[in-house]
């Protein structure tokens, strides 16, 4: 076994790793394809026949990483008839404001997605792909464009490099806005007569995946199944990547053992439960929780369904403002970020906002709750694309795990001094119509 082979740190290879073996930096430095291949060796042995690839993947499947947590073991399988009319698409795009961490595998390690995407496109006998970026990340590109030039001899996968549409913002890195940058359509979610697997890019089936999916998919590939699951919990093994947040804006992007503490991950950067009011977990399409109950979370995609809650995109945001306030700001963001093309979205969601900020502003009466809750059954399933959803499952739960700071506000009063409110972005368009 060559040098990487060891069980912590993986995808934040050469990184420091904190006292407690479970969590790693990811470094920055771009490491070029000489010294990958002497990490982790070429990849040429590891473009596998399908079966070879779900025999590994039933061992020890992978949990989709870019918020979905689909098992890559199910969706390999719905595709496997298709050949070589395939198209693969590796995403990272990554439309979420507060995560970082697909942008900071893509510049750490391009070869080692792309050695996942050979390695999934082959099993599939597909000739295509595409690694499909935001298209404001101008030195991202050139860093994934020189590797795949520079894999050319390695590499039998002809790869083109797609970038997300301007103005699109948030939803674009929903499927179908995906599919829709590629095929020069606008770029934002877009309704799609047949799923992706019947028809997507260029009208061929299309299969899209995250791109540290795919750097999980190479590691196991080189390392085996039985590598692969040493660290981690039952039902999800392995690493994770996580973009945490701290209250006075920073953003870092790690590497954890899957089913570390959160309040592991918190105390490593030097924040107490004192310091902070809640924690969005997550992302937009997550939750707001409370610092007590926080502190009681591990970061498994299984322990936190049992808790109501989900991994999603690999956010971790601190807070130290008030939780009434910051649900207020995060519908607000939303708002504006529609694509303006579905009314539960694009007239729903500013409605929603102007309920929440008046609860925030203590303009609240019992009229309120209930608005919310027609507003949210209006909104809730009846969107082009996911992201409606997420605000009605935020206005939802901090109805409920916030009411006693709700009725505070009704009284006039808030429980919590002024904080630094960094989860939206500064000077973000909240939609009013």
């Amino acid at each position: 076994m060559n040098k990487s082979g060891q069980s912590f740190p993986r995808l934040a290879y050469g990184g420091h790793v904190a006292s407690s073996g479970r969590i790693a930096l990811m470094p920055s430095e771009t490491i070029p394809l000489e010294e990958h291949q002497s990490i982790f060796g070429s990849p040429e042995p590891y473009f596998y026949k399908y079966h070879h690839l779900v025999r590994q993947l039933s061992e020890s499947d992978i949990l989709g990483r870019g918020g979905g947590a689909f098992p890559l073991s199910r969706k390999i399988a719905s595709y496997e008839p298709f050949g070589k009319n395939l198209i693969v698409v590796a995403n990272g795009s990554e439309g979420e404001f507060l995560s970082r961490k697909d942008e900071a595998l893509l510049r750490r390690l391009p070869h080692l997605v792309l050695d996942g995407l050979s390695i999934l496109a082959t099993a599939l006998d597909a000739t295509k792909a595409y690694l499909h970026i935001d298209f404001s990340k101008e030195e991202l590109r050139h860093i994934v464009q020189a590797a795949i030039i520079a894999r050319r001899k390695i590499d039998p996968l002809t790869i083109d490099v797609s970038t997300t549409m301007s103005g699109v913002g948030y939803v674009a890195g929903n499927e179908s806005a995906v599919i829709s940058a590629i095929n020069r359509q606008g770029g934002r979610p877009i309704y799609l007569p047949d799923r992706p697997i019947v028809r997507g890019v260029k009208k061929r089936p299309t299969m899209i995946v995250n791109v540290e999916t795919l750097a999980q998919l190479a590691l196991m590939a080189r390392f085996g199944s039985e590598w692969f699951s040493s660290v981690g919990e039952e039902g999800d093994t392995g690493t994770r990547l996580m973009t945490v947040s701290l209250p006075s804006g920073s953003s870092t992007v790690i590497e954890i053992v899957v089913g570390t503490k959160f309040s592991e991950i918190v105390r490593a950067f030097g924040v107490s439960r004192e310091q902070i009011s809640c924690g969005l977990v997550g992302g937009y399409y997550g939750q707001l929780v409370d610092a007590e109950k926080l502190w009681l979370l591990r970061a498994s995609q299984p322990h936190l369904k049992a808790a109501g809650l989900s991994f999603g995109a690999g956010v971790l945001a601190l807070a130290d403002g008030c939780p009434i306030s910051l649900t207020a700001k995060i519908i607000g963001y939303l708002s504006g970020e529609s694509a303006g093309q579905c009314g539960p979205c694009y007239l729903g969601l500013p409605e929603l906002f102007k309920v929440w900020q008046g609860v925030a502003e203590g303009r609240i009466s019992s009229g309120s709750y209930l608005r919310i809750e027609e507003l949210c059954e209006e909104i809730a399933g009846r969107g082009g694309c996911a992201m409606p959803d997420g605000a009605v499952m935020l206005s939802r739960m901090s109805l409920s795990r916030f009411n006693s700071e709700i009725l505070s506000h009704q009284g006039g009063r808030c429980s919590y001094a002024p904080g630094n409110e960094y989860l939206v972005p500064s000077g973000a368009v909240t939609a009013t119509r």
